[in-house]
């Protein structure tokens, strides 16, 4: 199977869940594909610093609970795949979020499936987008 991207709003979500004492959507869907041993969870650095920006001490209260995943960093390949999905989108007339420009590159330079909230920002995904919850 192929590795899963963890878009921000998985995250804010799973932690919400587990904080709060009551499973979600996410931890559904996390208990559902956790058991998945060939099957990465990889959290990119732009998840990263969406789902961080919610916390006052970032390094207390988020990082350990991020570190859980398989970090993704940013590179080369990556900016030369954001800038080709962006050349494309505008030519299709529309135009991705930068952060879920960048979600995308990862995603496809990974050959991974994102699991998010919103299906309109990963349109271009096709079947390698998982909804967790209702948008």
């Amino acid at each position: 199977m192929p590795p899963v991207l963890l878009d921000a709003s998985f995250l804010i979500d799973l932690e919400r869940e587990i904080e709060s004492g009551r499973p979600g959507p996410a931890m559904r869907w996390l208990r559902a594909n956790r058991s998945l041993f060939d099957r990465p969870l990889l959290v990119s650095c732009v998840s990263a610093a969406e789902f961080l920006e919610g916390f006052d001490d970032p390094q207390r209260e988020g990082m350990a609970f991020i570190t859980r995943y398989v970090a993704q960093t940013i590179g080369f390949k990556h900016a030369v795949k954001c800038a080709a999905i962006q050349r494309r989108a505008n030519k299709e007339g529309r135009r991705f979020g930068e952060n879920d420009a960048w979600q995308l590159a990862f995603a496809e330079c990974a050959g991974a499936t994102i699991v998010a909230r919103d299906r309109s920002a990963f349109l271009h995904l096709g079947d390698r987008y998982e909804q967790f919850a209702a948008a």
